[in-house]
């Protein structure tokens, strides 16, 4: 819950919910207008407002964050996190329909609110949870005495390297490749590069990192590409100071 909620643009997210508790309460769609006055249609779309954010807001971060679908484009992600949403979100509107026009629960209303509330979610969170601003070119890759080890079908882009044996398996955006080489050695070739290492058999790329997570006495970083490399007690606190100033300079 500390990710879901930690890093909330909660100045947009409270833009939006009261933009749309207005909209909704003055223009009375969905059959409000005609049937309940102004500080009905408040009370009403205030507390469905509520419950379908917080719904949205935790589905659609947790599919923006998945590992499992890191390579899907952000829009797709938004839209699936909408649609799981949607399903305690028609129950939410229909138990607020059932408090002031109550009519009794169909499954043909509930079918048909889950696509609405799927829908407008979806189109919300288009806006709320995609950074449609122009970003910034990156700049090109630092070439290190590691690259030019490197078949060139695997590129610049290296995301970690790990110790196998006497070999070290590095991985880039393209692929993985051993290399016959000391680990210790390895680290000093890619000194230039900003990362840092997280267990004695493994090192990371900083821009790779994602999210740090732990289960019981153990703890794991979730990469770019999905992967979980373990991460050492001894390495813990640099990598929780590298993800904080991370999500630091992505928010300013």
């Amino acid at each position: 819950m500390r990710q879901i909620f930690g890093d909330v643009r909660w100045e947009v997210k409270a833009a939006v919910f009261m933009s749309l508790v207005a909209i909704f309460s003055i223009v009375g769609p969905f059959g409000t207008y005609e049937t309940m006055t102004l500080a009905e249609r408040f009370t009403h779309w205030t507390v469905i407002m509520i419950g379908l954010g917080f719904f949205m807001h935790i589905f659609m971060t947790m599919a923006l964050r998945a590992p499992l679908l890191a390579h899907w484009p952000a829009f797709v992600k938004v839209g699936l996190g909408a649609a799981v949403a949607a399903i305690p979100g028609a129950a939410v509107v229909e138990f607020v329909n059932e408090v002031f026009r109550p009519s009794g629960v169909k499954l043909s209303d509930l079918v048909r609110i889950w696509a609405q509330v799927a829908a407008i979610g979806f189109m919300v969170g288009i806006v709320e949870y995609i950074d449609w601003r122009p970003q910034p070119t990156a700049p090109a890759p630092v070439q290190t005495a590691m690259h030019r080890r490197l078949p060139p079908e695997l590129g610049d882009d290296i995301i970690s390297m790990s110790m196998q044996d006497h070999y070290v398996e590095v991985t880039t955006t393209r692929g993985n490749d051993l290399i016959l080489m000391r680990f210790s050695d390895a680290l000093e070739e890619v000194s230039d590069l900003p990362g840092l290492r997280v267990h004695r058999s493994h090192w990371v790329a900083t821009p790779h990192a994602r999210a740090l997570t732990r289960k019981g006495n153990k703890s794991r970083l979730t990469l770019s590409d999905g992967r979980q490399l373990a991460v050492s007690a001894t390495y813990l606190s640099d990598v929780q100071s590298a993800l904080a100033a991370q999500s630091s300079a992505q928010s300013a």
